[in-house]
């Protein structure tokens, strides 16, 4: 807690290098694109944005063909935005987009980390996020918004009292119309009155599981003298299947309510965030309550829907890209959860082709499910973690020489009812 960034970041780094003076040479082959992102995964989450981005360049460069190459991009721009550089942010979040336009995770993207991207591609040099230089700009920025937020206040304040006065004068000078604008100005007060009166409390952000229903409290307050009437609508994607309920009544939909005099009106909005959707993604909400004696009297309050999910990666890889025909070769399955929430419910599935048989399982999950596929059980996952799993196959002595060869892992998560699939890295067939 009391160390500076400095001190923990070269505290690590000489303790590797004490530890590579000591330690025997490791072999190459035990540098692990898995290993690498559940290392820089973790140090995001403790912000260690700097051993993130180290871990994330060297997984990129050294595993440039690795599946989890659109999380590792997406999590080396945030690294590099935490950490004040700019310029690696934007080129990362725009190396993103340009590789996987149709990634579902780019919907989790902050606006931030966009814009700065954008301002990237239009050419402009984005300077480093000094933190001296930072504070005192946005110090500066605070109080510049703040002296124009009050100036504009009392022009609008003075603007108001002007009307008023005016509406006043006018009414004074025209008798025969005296009516007509005391009607006027009395629902007009009473407008003003409903709306200075009447406030919602609602969160700003709300973060629902995915596949599973949620709900969103709010109050709504009237605090005026007189007992008022209001119409309620949730304004949300249809997919989520907003509803309203009492708080009294979570069963009961309701869409119009009267609110007494000086008393509160608590209420949910029931929702179900859908099976589809990926950990981060956000969805708008708005609460909109609408006067039932003034229809252009409405107030409203908006909230983001967040989705809480795992996110489920598989890597499998042979010990070497070269099997020999007619040999054996030994598969590593890496299963990684890098969501916000434990993955249960899940089921593995391996669809072998032709040029690989299996022979036998070093984890007892394995079961045969057919001529050519595997199914095999995978343990909860919490967020961060990762399960390994071995089996050892032969190759087909009738396989031919140069042929590339790979096989799908199907996962089925029976907690959000959806099945993803990746596909092992290639192996090449050679000669004995």
């Amino acid at each position: 807690m009391g160390r500076s960034p400095f001190t923990c970041l070269i505290i690590p780094v000489l303790a590797l290098f004490i530890w590579l003076a000591w330690a025997p040479c490791a072999p190459a082959a035990e540098l692990d694109d898995s290993n690498l992102f559940v290392e820089a995964f973790g140090a995001y989450q403790k912000m260690d944005y700097l051993l993130a981005i180290d871990k994330l360049k060297e997984l990129t460069q050294v595993f440039p063909d690795t599946p989890l190459r659109d999380v590792a991009l997406l999590l080396l721009a945030r690294s590099g935005l935490k950490a004040g550089d700019n310029t690696l942010a934007a080129r990362t979040v725009n190396q993103f987009i340009t590789e996987f336009p149709a990634n579902p995770l780019r919907s989790s993207i902050e606006d931030e980390l966009l814009n700065l991207g954008a301002r990237q591609h239009k050419g402009e040099q984005l300077p480093e996020n000094k933190a001296l230089h930072a504070a005192a700009v946005k110090l500066r920025n605070e109080q510049l918004a703040l002296e124009r937020a009050i100036a504009e206040r009392q022009e609008q304040e003075r603007l108001a009292r002007l009307k008023a006065e005016q509406e006043r004068i006018a009414r004074e000078k025209a008798e025969l119309e005296r009516r007509e604008r005391e009607r006027f100005a009395a629902d007009k007060a009473a407008k003003e009155a409903i709306r200075t009166a009447t406030a919602i409390t609602m969160e700003e952000n709300r973060v629902a599981m995915a596949g599973q229903n949620g709900t969103l409290p709010f109050e709504i307050a009237n605090r005026s003298q007189n007992n008022e009437e209001f119409i309620l609508e949730a304004n949300a994607p249809a997919e989520y299947g907003a509803k309203l309920s009492p708080e009294a009544a979570p069963g009961v939909t309701t869409g119009r309510v009267t609110i007494g005099a000086g008393q509160s009106f608590k209420g949910t909005i029931s929702f179900h965030m859908p099976s589809d959707r990926v950990d981060g993604e956000r969805k708008g909400m708005t609460l909109k309550v609408v006067s039932a004696r003034f229809s252009d009297v409405a107030l409203s309050k908006d909230t983001l829907l967040t989705t809480a999910a795992p996110l489920v990666r598989v890597v499998a890889r042979p010990s070497g890209q070269k099997i020999v025909s007619g040999g054996h070769v030994r598969y590593r399955v890496t299963v990684l959860n890098i969501g916000s929430k434990t993955a249960q419910e899940l089921t593995g599935r391996m669809i072998l082709p032709p040029q690989l048989v299996f022979m036998d399982g070093e984890n007892s999950q394995f079961h045969r499910d057919g001529a050519d596929a595997l199914s095999f059980k995978i343990d909860n996952l919490e967020t961060g973690k990762m399960a390994e799993y071995y089996l050892n196959l032969r190759v087909r002595s009738d396989s031919r020489i140069g042929q590339e060869v790979r096989f799908r892992v199907e996962v089925q998560n029976g907690q959000l009812q959806r099945t993803e699939t990746f596909s092992s890295s290639v192996a090449t067939v050679q000669a004995n």
